[in-house]
């Protein structure tokens, strides 16, 4: 793993050679991540306060752009060692607040052009157009002005690529097809999460006088009992209400039902991919997205753990 750093008046710098390195790849929220540990050079100390951005290379490969959070000098029994730690590109979204403001017919181009062109390059597969107003909430952050706009017009979230560019386009499907087989699994844990999975959602508006019941069935059959009362802006439509319901349940079982693969060797997948699985220990045999991916390296070797959900 080689890790370049940015200055803000456009040096690179190369960090000497990485002991323990950690890199997490989501694609949107929580932000993907990179931690790593090397050996101190006196030379970086002026250097450092200047570093605002880094790339991460596997080999000549670049594994993930992003932002320097912080870092920090240490004397320990291995040396005097430097800890580094950033996020992928999205956090110059998640991390700056957009004025609130309302959008009458508001088009994809027009949200990405405003919320996201001033911190990161973007792409869109197609042009979404809303129906009635968009309101960007006081408070929100940039990220959440966009996929706002993408998760009601579209139905989905947009995410960013490693290489630090914004796609508005869904991230499962985006990335390969896998085969795993157990053979080269190094191990396997399944879970489901119960808590904060919501049975039903009862949307009303502020008026009073309109409620939509929006109910998770599968959860409600397996004896799930957790509501939330929701209430919108006066004269919501119907659709939006149901849409608000809809998307609050799906959001409280993502990630509900989880597969965590551990694989020999670093970046055997990343969010998007597809991968076929066949796992007999566990029974576990279909598609699954990839939703989450954490390579990590040291002494010990190298390992890739995937996060997975099935394919519905």
């Amino acid at each position: 793993m080689t890790v370049r750093l940015l200055t803000v008046d456009g040096r690179q710098f190369e960090l000497p050679v990485t002991l323990r390195w950690r890199i997490l790849r989501t694609g949107g929220v929580p932000c993907d991540e990179m931690e790593a540990v090397c050996l101190y050079d006196g030379k970086l100390g002026a250097i450092l306060p200047l570093c605002h951005r880094f790339a991460a290379y596997e080999g000549t490969e670049a594994v993930l752009r992003g932002v320097v959070d912080e870092y920090a000098a240490e004397v320990t029994k291995e040396g005097v060692l430097l800890r580094l730690s950033g996020r992928g590109m999205a956090a110059l979204l998640i991390d700056n607040e957009a004025e609130a403001e309302s959008y009458q017919q508001a088009t994809l181009s027009e949200i990405l052009r405003r919320h996201a062109g001033p911190y990161v390059p973007y792409e869109k597969r197609r042009e979404l157009t809303g129906s009635g107003v968009y309101r960007v909430n006081s408070g929100s952050s940039q990220w959440r002005a966009v996929s706002g706009f993408t998760e009601l017009a579209g139905g989905f979230a947009p995410h960013m690529t490693a290489l630090g560019v914004l796609r508005a386009s869904p991230l499962k499907g985006s990335g390969r097809r896998l085969s795993v087989e157990a053979a080269s699994v190094a191990g396997c844990t399944v879970r489901e999460r119960r808590y904060g999975v919501l049975s039903e959602v009862l949307v009303k508006d502020k008026s009073g006088g309109r409620t939509e019941t929006v109910r998770h069935e599968d959860f409600l059959r397996r004896g799930g009992c957790r509501r939330q009362v929701l209430y919108m802006p006066r004269r919501s439509s119907g659709e939006a209400m149901r849409y608000t319901g809809a998307y609050q349940i799906q959001k409280s079982r993502a990630l509900a039902r989880q597969v965590e693969l551990t694989l020999p060797g670093a970046f055997q997948a990343q969010p998007g991919d597809i991968a076929d699985l066949r796992y007999p220990p566990l029974g576990l045999m279909g598609a699954y997205d990839v939703v989450e991916a954490e390579s990590r390296g040291g002494p010990a070797g190298t390992l890739t753990t995937v996060v997975m959900e099935a394919i519905d």
